[in-house]
């Protein structure tokens, strides 16, 4: 099963990339809280980094897609899209081994500052 394709809203983060990209690795999608969540406010991009400065750019280096990047740079085909864990059971696209099922994931959180600013808005009651 092929990862699903991460559209991304948060400019905020150190991953975002013009035209709605996540330079991510992998990122991971949890629940808000300690209980299951029931909507998607009740979800979080966990993998989010504000964006505020060289240390936080540095600091989030280790989880970048570069292969990705250079392959969606030469092959035109190729999108660059991180690989997706996600923990939140109770969404109607979990399956077994924390994987996403969906076509594709829809970040949300303008100007977030942290982590619980962002959403999961593919989420759907299972």
């Amino acid at each position: 099963m092929a990862d699903p394709k991460v559209i991304c809203e948060v400019e905020t983060c150190t991953h975002w990339l013009p035209g709605k990209l996540c330079g991510a690795a992998n990122i991971d999608i949890l629940n808000e809280e300690e209980v299951l969540a029931e909507s998607a406010e009740h979800t979080e991009c966990k993998t989010f980094s504000e964006r505020r400065g060289l240390a936080n750019l540095v600091g989030s280096a280790d989880n970048v897609n570069w292969w990705g990047a250079i392959e969606a740079a030469f092959l035109p085909d190729r999108d660059i899209s991180p690989t997706v864990t996600c923990v939140v059971e109770s969404c109607g696209y979990w399956v077994d081994g924390d994987r996403c099922e969906a076509k594709e994931i829809f970040v949300s959180g303008n100007d977030a500052k942290e982590c619980q600013d962002t959403n999961c808005l593919t989420f759907t009651t299972a």
